[in-house]
């Protein structure tokens, strides 16, 4: 009885979780050896965490916990503070950040200077625009 317990509590691991997600932690970890320096240092590190199985640990550990989080709740633990940095040609700019509850504060920078921040929220299938004050600016609707 007890066996068959276990192996039920395995399989529903397995089925349960959501295996596919933005494996937070994996990804951190490689991006942290892309900035030891040069392609030696890099691909020497990178070996090492294979043969000393950091990578398969942190893939472990995204497997069962953080992405099975991020599939129930929609949002990584360890994605908070993710960033994206983007300048068009004309010096436009957009700064991003994952905040902890999955949304997104945004700055948008104009070539003159002149600022915007906005909240972005998504919803199942809506995301909408917050601004400063927490109004709602703009709101669109997703098709499934």
């Amino acid at each position: 009885m007890k066996k068959g317990i276990a192996a039920l509590v395995c399989a529903g691991m397995i089925t349960l979780t959501g295996c596919y997600g933005s494996n937070a932690l994996f990804g951190k970890l490689h991006k942290w050896n892309g900035t030891l320096g040069n392609k030696w240092l890099n691909s020497i590190v990178h070996f090492g965490m294979h043969v000393i199985p950091v990578y398969g640990f942190a893939y472990f550990i995204d497997y069962l916990v953080l992405n099975t989080v991020e599939f129930w709740t929609g949002s990584n633990p360890l994605a908070s503070g993710d960033s994206y940095y983007e300048q068009d040609a004309q010096g436009n700019s957009i700064a991003a950040v994952k905040n902890e509850d999955g949304s997104l504060s945004v700055e948008l920078t104009s070539a003159k200077g002149e600022k915007a921040n906005l909240i972005l929220q998504r919803d199942e299938n809506v995301v909408r625009a917050l601004d400063a004050n927490g109004e709602l600016v703009a709101q669109y609707d997703i098709e499934k």
